[in-house]
């Protein structure tokens, strides 16, 4: 576990869309977690690419970082890095070699900007 904390050297939060209101309405997303170390957002690694079924040809970057499990943070919330969203398409729990710890790996869309 010493080894995880010493890369997850990123402050990050998440914000989650309320619940749809009585007139099917949805407010602005809410802070959810407020303060969680991750590792720094890389490029999605090609077998994790293929297993989600993306092509190159899209508008937007994926990006994955890990966290430790436990915080509520779920597909469909937003990652917030240094002030940029991300939302997050997908929330794996993924058991990381020897330390046998337990965390989430977050997969984020990135919108490139032409």
């Amino acid at each position: 576990m010493a080894g995880f904390e010493r890369m997850a050297v990123v402050t990050a939060s998440t914000k989650r869309p309320p619940a749809l209101d009585g007139d099917g309405l949805r407010g602005d997303p809410v802070v959810n977690v407020a303060s969680v170390k991750i590792l720094p957002l890389d490029p999605l690694q090609p077998d994790i690419e293929a297993r989600l079924g993306v092509g190159l040809d899209r508008p937007h970057e994926l990006l994955q970082t890990f966290a430790r499990l436990g915080p509520d943070i779920l597909q469909g919330d937003i990652l917030v890095v240094s002030g940029v969203d991300y939302p997050i398409m997908m929330a794996e729990e993924w058991f990381w070699g020897p330390e046998s710890a337990d965390f989430v790996l977050l997969v984020v869309k990135d919108s490139k900007v032409s």
